[in-house]
């Protein structure tokens, strides 16, 4: 395994746009240049969910991503130091109905859409979610 990018910064809103440029700027670089439109779709609806659940009733937080190379399969792993999981468990990717026009309910099922596997586990207070994506 080797690491391709590893960061960590506020989880604020403003700073979800400089995380998704690092990372498309070092996908641009590697053999994952084409899975750039789906992780940057998953990772802006896993930045969201931690920005708006997992720190939800907190001033503030910190996020960290890495991404890493397993013999040809990216690995982003998101951690975060907020709220546990619902159920500690990825929650629900059933597709929302769309006749509700419910505006959320879609993150999940794009993110299980968009990877090859996606695994959550709480260990010492803090929520470790992987995403891999086979390329």
């Amino acid at each position: 395994m080797s690491s391709i990018l590893s960061l960590c910064v506020p989880a604020l809103g403003a700073t979800t746009p400089l995380i998704l440029g690092r990372v498309d700027a070092v996908l641009c670089k590697t053999r994952f240049e084409k899975t750039r439109d789906s992780v940057q779709i998953a990772l802006a609806e896993v930045l969201n969910n931690v920005i708006e659940h997992g720190y939800r009733h907190a001033y503030a937080g910190s996020v960290a991503v890495n991404l890493s190379d397993e013999n040809g399969v990216l690995r982003i792993m998101v951690t975060d130091w907020g709220h546990a999981y619902p159920d500690h468990a990825v929650p629900d990717s059933t597709l929302p109905d769309p006749t509700e026009m419910s505006e959320g309910g879609y993150g999940w099922f794009l993110i299980k859409t968009l990877m090859t596997d996606v695994t959550y586990e709480r260990q010492l207070g803090a929520n470790h979610l992987s995403l891999r994506l086979a390329v």
